[in-house]
């Protein structure tokens, strides 16, 4: 008896984790980026991209949800918000935007090489299976942003 209750408070306990925030709820993926674009400053103005568009610069997981914004090129600022379907792709996903962001770094340092600190300094945070990047100097309020949505 005892393992069948410990059996189904484990189950309970994972099916609670299992969100995007791992605290049971499940992270507005639109909302979080949205927040981000609307409350954190940026030196650009910052275009909504598609979940297509973001694939270019991505391999999104298969089924996972994204939202994001992009600077018009003139600084190296950015949003991102991926869900993906489990912790395991939101960790691989993590590699790939630390990537994606050394690669971003080697660009500006030949273009705009006043941008290289605030791609050093991007806030990337990871939770349950959602993963965020927000590329900006006002890393105090993004942080606080992303801390709202995910906890």
């Amino acid at each position: 008896m005892k393992r069948l209750i410990s059996l189904v408070l484990t189950l309970a306990l994972t099916l609670a984790l299992a969100g995007c925030g791992g605290s049971g709820k499940t992270v507005d993926v639109a909302a979080l980026a949205s927040d981000l674009a609307e409350k954190v400053t940026f030196e650009a103005p910052m275009k909504e991209l598609t979940a297509e568009q973001l694939g270019n610069y991505l391999a999104l997981p298969e089924g996972a949800e994204a939202a994001a914004y992009m600077s018009n090129g003139t600084t190296a600022e950015e949003i991102m918000v991926i869900r993906c379907g489990d912790s395991s792709e939101a960790s691989a996903m993590e590699a790939a935007i630390k990537n994606f962001l050394a690669d971003q770094r080697a660009e500006m340092e030949r273009y705009l090489p006043e941008e290289v600190a605030r791609l050093e300094n991007a806030v990337l945070a990871r939770k349950g299976s959602c993963v965020v990047l927000c590329v900006t100097a006002d890393t105090g309020t993004a942080e606080t942003v992303i801390k709202e949505h995910l906890g």
